[in-house]
């Protein structure tokens, strides 16, 4: 319970400041991205797009075909400062449903994920369009409950090596050191990215 109540206070304390914006905790590369233009930043989110991918499939080659057919996925390389079990950071990254792409943001608060990582890439698979739909008009915030849930009514259709976190959302994630078994978003918000999205 205590544990639960941190992440929540990590993600309140993160909401609150811009997503690169850290104090102290901010590092190089933040500063940077601060510093591109709109067209820059989606450039580089689009290459990390076929890189966050390609680990993907080397990974699990049958994952190809199968977010081929999903819904939708998402991909997000994010950075923070991990301490201990308790970290918080920010992204960015896109969300791609029949060559349509929707660029967002993201802010995390999390728990046991890549410590002392620099950053993080996670690739989202949504085999129910409504999941899909939800996460980029409604913006989506991922819990354990979610998960939990998720798993309770499980009917098999799943995504090869990607672990179920919401009811037709499935998650990789990776660090530098390669791919996180036990993947995690909780405490994790999504939503679209104005600026990005304004040609």
């Amino acid at each position: 319970m205590l544990l639960r109540q941190c992440v929540i206070a990590v993600a309140a304390v993160t909401l609150s400041m811009p997503v690169w914006a850290e104090g102290n905790a901010t590092n190089k590369s933040h500063e940077t991205q601060q510093q591109k233009t709109p067209t820059q930043r989606r450039a580089d989110i689009d290459k990390n797009i076929q890189q966050s991918l390609a680990m993907v499939y080397k990974k699990y080659p049958d994952a190809k075909a199968q977010i081929a057919k999903a819904a939708g996925y998402a991909v997000f390389k994010t950075g923070g400062f991990t301490a201990v079990f308790l970290g918080a950071g920010g992204g960015e990254g896109v969300a791609v449903s029949k060559g349509k792409k929707t660029y967002m943001t993201m802010i995390q608060g999390k728990v046991g994920l890549g410590l002392g990582a620099k950053e993080t890439r996670e690739v989202l698979v949504f085999t129910e369009k409504s999941a899909f739909d939800s996460f980029v008009n409604s913006g989506w915030t991922a819990d354990a409950n979610a998960t939990a849930a998720a798993k309770a009514s499980d009917k098999g259709v799943g995504i090869t090596g990607a672990k179920q976190v919401a009811k037709g959302v499935y998650v990789y994630q990776f660090t530098e050191n390669g791919l996180v078994a036990e993947a995690t978003v909780a405490g994790s918000k999504y939503s679209v990215d104005k600026e990005l999205n304004t040609k």
